[in-house]
Parts: C-alpha cells; sequence; structure tokens
C-alpha cells in the first residue's frame, strides 16, 4: 500500500516506521506516577525531593538533548540519531525494571530523557521531510493523534501493573521496541527527502571553498501567501515569526496542562474521587486524539477561521471550571480543551517548518518547537505560584483557573485580530491539494526550500 506525500507516494510500512516514532515521546515520568505512595514504603530513608526528581528530572534532561538532537538533524546521519535515541530510551526502561535502588532509578530517568530528547525532533521532522501541503497536515495530525492515545493507554496499563509490583509500570519504557524494528524502513526514504537538491548543493559548495558556499534566497512572498517583508534572518530562521510561534506554543501548552496540574487538588474539594480526576484527564487526551485524525477536514471546513476556533475552545473549555462543581461539566470542559489543542498543535507543527529558509533546518524548528513545550511545562507551577502570590491567592485551589481562563479570553481576542497574520493565520496550502507550491525558481544563489516558494514569487531579498 503506498501513502501520497504531495511529492509522490511512499509505502505504508516507511510511514508506519515514522508514525512508530511518536508513540513513546509523551511517556516519560509516567510509570512513576501510580507507584510514589509504594516508592515512599520500599524507600523509607529516602527524601521526598528524591522521589520527584524520578518525575521532573527526565523532563529536564528532554530539553538539552532535543536541541542536540534539532541540531545533528542537520548533517546526513539521522537515522544514526534516531537509532541511538532508541537504544537508550530500551536501555533506560529495561535496567528501571530490574532496578534495587532509588538512586539507580534516578540514573535511568535521565538516560530515558537522553534518548527521548534524541528521538522526539525527528517524531514531527520526518513528516517535514517526507510530506508537503494537506498531506502533511493530515500526517501532522496523526502524529499528534497517536501520541495522545499512546499517553492514555499508557496511563490505564501502568495503573494496572502497579498494583501487581512496582516494578512492573516500567514496562511501558519498553514500547520504542517497536521503532526499533521499523527503524531499517527508515532507509527506504527517497535521500532527496532527507536533503533537498539546494541543499545538497550548497554542502557541495561549502565542502569546495566554504567562501563560496552558496547562501539561500528570501523569496518575498512564502508558500503560504504571507509576506517576508521585514523579517531579518539569522541562522536561516526569521526571527520575528519564531519569536511570535514559539511563544503562542508556549501559551497554549501552559493553558492546557494546568488542569492535569490542579484538577488533583480542586476536585476532591468538591468530592469528587482520584478516579474521577483520571477520567477527566483521559476525555482531554482523547479529544486530542479524534480532533488529530480529522485535522484536515475541521480546517477545510472552518478555513481562516481555524485558529480562532482552537482559541476559542480552549478559553470555551476553561469555563466550566470556575462556573460550575460538576463532574460532568468538568468532563465536557476538558474534552473541550483537548479538541482545542489537538486542532492547534498539527499548525503549529506545520508552521515551525516555515520558521525557516532552508528545508534542512526544519527538523531543528521543530526542536526549538518542542523545547518551548516543555519549558511551558515545568514552569506551570511557576507561573502560577507567581501570580497566586501577587493575588494573595495561594491558598486558593480555584485561582489557576480563573487565572488561565482570563489569560485565554485576553489571548482569544488577540488572535482574531491577528488572524490574517503568520502566526495564527491559516491558508488553503495546509489543507488543499490544489494549493500545494509550484516549483522554486531557480536563482544564482541556491535556490530557496520548496516548501518557503510561491508560483511566480515576488523580487527575493538577500539573506543577513
Amino acid at each position: 500500500m503506498q501513502i501520497k506525500t504531495g511529492k509522490g507516494s511512499i509505502s505504508l510500512i516507511v510511514v508506519m516506521a515514522i508514525w512508530s516514532l511518536s508513540l513513546a515521546v509523551d511517556l516519560p515520568g509516567l510509570a512513576v506516577t501510580p507507584i510514589e505512595g509504594s516508592l515512599r514504603s520500599i524507600f523509607p530513608d529516602v527524601t521526598d525531593f528524591k522521589i520527584q526528581l524520578l518525575t521532573v528530572l527526565p523532563n529536564v534532561v528532554i530539553i538539552p538533548f532535543v536541541l542536540l538532537s534539532g541540531k545533528l538533524s542537520e548533517t546526513r546521519h539521522k537515522i544514526l540519531v534516531i537509532t541511538l535515541g532508541t537504544v537508550l530510551y530500551i536501555i533506560a526502561g529495561a535496567l528501571s525494571i530490574w532496578s534495587k535502588s532509588l538512586s539507580m532509578l534516578i540514573w535511568m530517568s535521565c538516560l530515558l530523557g537522553a534518548g527521548c530528547g534524541l528521538i522526539l525532533p525527528f517524531s514531527t521532522g520526518l513528516i517535514a521531510d517526507v510530506f508537503i501541503g494537506k498531506f502533511r497536515t493530515k500526517q501532522m495530525g496523526i502524529i499528534s493523534a497517536i501520541g495522545n492515545i499512546a499517553l492514555v493507554g499508557a496511563t490505564f496499563v501502568v495503573g494496572f501493573l502497579a498494583a501487581k509490583s512496582w516494578h512492573l509500570p516500567f514496562l511501558v519504557y519498553l514500547i520504542p521496541l517497536i521503532s526499533l524494528v521499523l527503524i531499517p524502513f527508515l532507509n527506504k526514504i527517497p535521500k532527496s527527502d532527507f536533503d533537498t537538491p539546494a541543499n545538497q548543493a550548497a554542502v557541495k559548495d561549502a565542502d569546495k571553498d566554504p567562501q563560496k558556499a552558496a547562501k539561500p534566497v528570501i523569496p518575498a512572498v512564502d508558500v503560504d501567501g504571507f509576506s517576508t517583508k521585514g523579517q531579518h534572518v539569522t541562522d536561516g530562521f526569521y526571527v520575528g515569526r519564531t519569536v511570535w510561534l514559539l511563544l503562542a506554543y508556549f501559551f497554549f501548552v501552559f493553558a492546557t496542562t494546568v488542569p492535569s496540574y490542579y484538577l488533583p487538588n480542586l476536585m476532591p474539594e468538591y468530592k469528587m474521587s482520584t478516579e474521577d480526576v483520571s477520567v477527566v484527564t483521559s476525555v482531554f487526551y482523547a479529544a486530542m486524539f479524534l480532533i488529530g485524525l480529522c485535522v484536515t477536514g475541521v480546517m477545510k471546513l472552518f478555513k481562516k477561521t481555524t485558529f480562532i476556533l482552537a482559541a476559542a475552545l480552549v478559553a470555551g473549555g476553561m469555563l466550566p471550571f470556575i462556573l460550575t462543581k460538576s463532574y460532568g461539566m468538568f468532563i465536557l470542559g476538558y474534552g473541550l480543551v483537548g479538541l482545542g489543542n489537538g486542532l492547534a498543535q498539527p499548525i503549529f507543527y506545520i508552521k515551525a517548518t516555515e520558521l525557516v529558509v532552508s528545508e534542512k533546518k526544519s527538523t531543528l524548528a521543530l526542536a526549538y518547537l518542542q523545547v518551548a513545550n516543555y519549558v511551558a511545562i515545568s514552569l506551570v507551577p511557576v507561573i502560577i505560584d507567581l501570580f497566586a502570590d501577587i493575588f494573595n491567592a495561594r491558598t486558593s485551589n480555584i485561582f489557576p483557573f480563573y487565572f488561565t481562563t482570563a489569560a485565554c479570553l485576553i489571548v482569544l481576542v488577540f488572535v482574531i485580530l491577528r488572524v490574517n497574520h503568520f502566526t495564527f493565520g491559516v491558508k488553503p496550502y495546509y489543507y488543499e491539494e490544489s494549493d500545494a507550491p509550484a516549483a522554486p525558481a531557480k536563482t544564482t544563489a541556491s535556490t530557496a526550500s520548496a516548501t518557503a516558494q510561491k508560483a511566480a514569487p515576488a523580487t527575493a531579498t538577500s539573506a543577513s
């Protein structure tokens, strides 16, 4: 079976190999959550701080390794980096299962973060390499859905295994064995997708004489019709676009993560159980999974207002947490937040590939996006506590929801005002095959990226 890429087609087994990289990228730290209480009794002399390190360290270690992986993606050794990350992940999982000390578990959590960080940019980066246009949008939605449904399934499995033995939850960290089996099929990805002809020419020029290496050309209008006029370029990145997109993604991740942090405090106050909290959280990820499968259809229906819809769903989904004390409304609310986040994520992924002049840096751009993701998750309690102190509401379990709802409504207004600009704009190329970009025009310098050129482009200006 062949899957259309927008440039041709590729076999299903290759696409499955790419999909498999998304199975485990959201799992670090998950195995520890249901056994924290057991670890306190098993290792009575260990401090709470060390136990908390098991969930915090993987996310902290992921950040530098995501950046390292993004830089390595500019080399010709992408599959080697993916393989190394997968092997490190599996080793960390296997040794965690047999670990007999908390110190060993802490070291393995660091190794787990390193392996996950090396894999993470490629889970979306390979999609950017292989697919274009609406096919890229569809695949970004699929991998987002795969990651979310894997997280939901793993959460339930970990809870079940934890009841048997505290060692067994670490079995979920062996999921990358699926990727390890499928990685050889990544070699069937066309070499031109790993390195565009323009990039190959630039590499050859640089090898011969670094002073004569071809410089990228900045098109005056990109493939989506957004003007690049006045955009400063540094190291192949549009600086203004990059800053705004990372800030926007940071906020979406922050806002949609707040309920998972603070519902365990709020819901018991309303006489709801731990199981109720788990169900509400699972609905969030299930909603992200469902919208991820049909993201191109939703975009085709709402067109340029798609981002307004996503922001409205997130803002509207936060309202039940501050207006009601109903379990059913909490499910509905976090479900709406999941739909909004699941709709926005693939668009953020696509836009990340458009932050650069050369396709060669697309995976690095996606790595920066992932860094924004993990920084946002890590800073949730810091930001909430800061504003709780400002408003003298540190002891209030409802304050995080008031603050986040107000912030979401402000951002919704901003999205409406900026709907025709790059960060929140959605163009037909994202969801209509007929609007795929034409071949880039030839220039005396290296040609611009195939996804950064419009048919009959305006006069290009040189990168600074």
